[in-house]
């Protein structure tokens, strides 16, 4: 009779011990945030998100807060103080650790050196190296205990970014190609954790790709490519989620891990728009308005108005006709994503424009041949007006910047 009641107390208690084990974790993450710390337009500002990342804290044991990268560069603050003003801001929402982009190389790449020094959480990247082949993030990857979970977080690059930043700065410069760091990455940290999250700058369609080829990577926190991902792609056995861009939304999501199994048992995500987070963080924005104050004499003066609201398509034209004239050549060329915002109706301030062209390049003039230049036009999308006038063999001279 004791046997029996001894088996019977065994299998009441069985339950709970296998529910001992799971634990839940919600992971807020952003990415391509480009300097977007005031709330303008459909943008939510560092200073909500910091107000949401605080609701979630306070009611939740286990919070990690992630950013995938470009952090900086698309704001007149942003440019205007090289980026130290958005890592001072963003160390207030509450970060746990970053990515380095493609655009924190705008300033040359010893100029991470300081985005580090600033940050007050880790910038990861596994695969980007200095000219001495020095890792130039503070860790390729990182480990972190957050309520009883170990968790691994490993940070990527594009290895094209050669091809998308200012050479000036960034010479010697060298990144590995993801897939291979990432394979080598995960197999040797994989053992140590119970979740394992890629923090990854590649862009949506490679960060698939990824997922395909790569086992053992639980979820793909990525960002570079700009896309709104919602639902939460399922690739395999991984999750690949991305949040759009500067703000537009924050992305939330809610796992449950079981940490004697060593493997996440359930996952919901969702994207969280910037309307619907809470009224700013009073202390955060009140930095966030001393910063911008140093560049509103400047940027927030009306040059002109609009009563329809221009599109990056619709500029394009008037943008590449721009640079035609500037060069005295036949037509311009000015890629797409390139243009980085709207002329929104109504009135037109300095700060508008340089928001949808924030990077100060060069213009150059270029001539080629039509076989090639309709290569650059298709990489830009076949939409592109140019395209059906070109002839293989004829030569072309044309500004771009």
């Amino acid at each position: 009779m004791k046997n029996r009641f001894a088996h019977l107390i065994l299998l009441l208690l069985l339950p709970f011990w296998a529910l001992a084990a799971e634990k839940d974790l919600v992971i807020i993450h952003t990415n391509d945030f480009h300097g977007h710390i005031q709330h303008e337009n459909e943008y939510a500002g560092a200073a909500r998100i910091a107000a949401f990342v605080k609701q979630v804290r306070a009611t939740n044991d286990g919070v990690l807060v992630l950013d995938a990268g470009d952090a900086i560069s698309g704001t007149p603050v942003s440019t205007m103080f090289k980026g130290a003003p958005i890592f001072e801001v963003l160390n207030l929402v509450g970060y746990d650790a970053g990515a380095i982009g493609n655009h924190e190389f705008d300033h040359g790449y010893e100029r991470i050196e300081k985005f580090r020094e600033i940050a007050n959480y880790p910038l990861l990247s596994a695969n980007a190296f200095g000219p001495t082949g020095d890792l130039l993030a503070d860790a390729p990857m990182l480990i972190k205990q957050v309520n009883g979970i170990r968790v691994g977080i490993i940070g990527l690059i594009t290895d094209y970014t050669p091809n998308m930043i200012t050479p000036t700065g960034n010479e010697g410069i060298s990144f590995a190609p993801p897939m291979y760091t990432l394979a080598a990455t995960v197999r040797a940290i994989r053992p140590h954790v119970d979740l394992l999250i890629a923090l990854s700058h590649v862009g949506h369609e490679e960060e698939k790709q990824l997922a395909r080829t790569v086992p053992g990577i639980d979820i793909i926190v990525g960002g570079h490519s700009h896309t709104k991902v919602d639902p939460p792609a399922h690739v395999g056995d991984t999750w690949v989620v991305q949040a759009d861009h500067y703000g537009k939304y924050v992305g939330e999501l809610n796992v449950t891990v079981d940490t004697d199994a060593h493997r996440m048992t359930a996952f919901k995500g969702k994207l969280v728009a910037a309307a619907d987070l809470p009224p700013p963080d009073p202390a955060v924005q009140k930095v966030v308005d001393e910063w911008e104050a140093k560049v509103a004499s400047i940027v927030d003066v009306k040059i002109a108005s609009t009563n329809h609201t221009w599109t990056q398509v619709e500029m394009q034209p008037v943008l590449e006709g721009i640079l035609a004239e500037a060069t005295d050549t036949a037509f311009g060329f000015y890629n797409m994503g390139g243009i980085r915002d709207v002329f929104r109706e109504g009135a037109i301030t300095a700060r508008d424009v340089w928001n949808i062209e924030p990077f100060g390049n060069s213009l150059v003039t270029v001539t080629t041949d039509g076989a090639t230049l309709k290569k650059i036009f298709m990489m830009d999308g076949e939409r592109h007006p140019g395209l059906a006038d070109l002839r293989n063999d004829d030569m072309y001279t044309f500004g771009t910047n």
